[in-house]
C-alpha cells in the first residue's frame, strides 16, 4: 500500500511540476509583476521565454507552431519528413538544455533593467508570431459550405 502512495505521490508532483512550468512559459507578465521579481526569478522568466521563441519561431511559416508531426503542418508523412522533424525536436530539447545550463549563472549579471526589457521583447515577439501563425492557419483553412 505504501508503495502505491508514494507512486501516486511523485505522479502528482510531477504533473503539478510540469503544469507550473508550462504556465510559466505561457503567462504574460507586465513590468510591474518583473520588478517585484529579483534577479534569479527574472532569469527563470527570462529562459522560459527564450527556449518558447525556440521551440515556435521554426514552424511560423505553416501557422502552427507546436506541431505534433509532419501532417499537422500538411506536409506528407514521409520517413524522411518524420525522422527530420523528430531529429529537429530532440536537438532543439539538447539546445534548450544547453542554454539553461550556461546562461542561468550568467544572466543575473545583467541590470534588472535589461533583463526586464529583454523579457518584455521577446514576450512581445511571442505574442506577434503566435498572432502571425492564427492568420496563417485561418487563411489555409478550407471554407466551409
Amino acid at each position: 500500500m505504501k508503495k502505491y502512495f508514494l507512486t501516486f505521490f511523485v505522479f502528482i508532483a510531477l504533473v503539478s511540476n510540469m503544469f507550473a512550468q508550462n504556465q510559466a512559459t505561457d503567462m504574460t507578465y507586465v513590468l510591474g509583476d518583473l520588478e517585484k521579481m529579483d534577479k534569479l526569478q527574472l532569469t527563470k522568466v527570462y529562459l522560459n521565454k527564450y527556449n518558447r521563441l525556440v521551440k515556435i519561431s521554426p514552424y511560423m511559416s505553416f501557422g502552427v507552431i507546436e506541431p505534433k508531426d509532419p501532417k499537422s503542418l500538411r506536409i506528407p508523412s514521409h520517413s524522411i519528413n518524420d525522422k527530420n522533424m523528430a531529429n529537429y525536436k530532440k536537438k532543439e530539447k539538447e539546445f534548450n538544455k544547453v542554454v539553461e545550463d550556461n546562461l542561468y549563472n550568467i544572466i543575473p549579471y545583467s541590470d534588472k533593467k535589461d533583463i526586464m526589457d529583454a523579457i518584455m521583447f521577446m514576450q512581445e515577439t511571442i505574442q506577434k508570431i503566435e498572432s502571425m501563425s492564427e492568420r496563417i492557419r485561418n487563411a489555409n483553412m478550407p471554407e466551409v459550405q
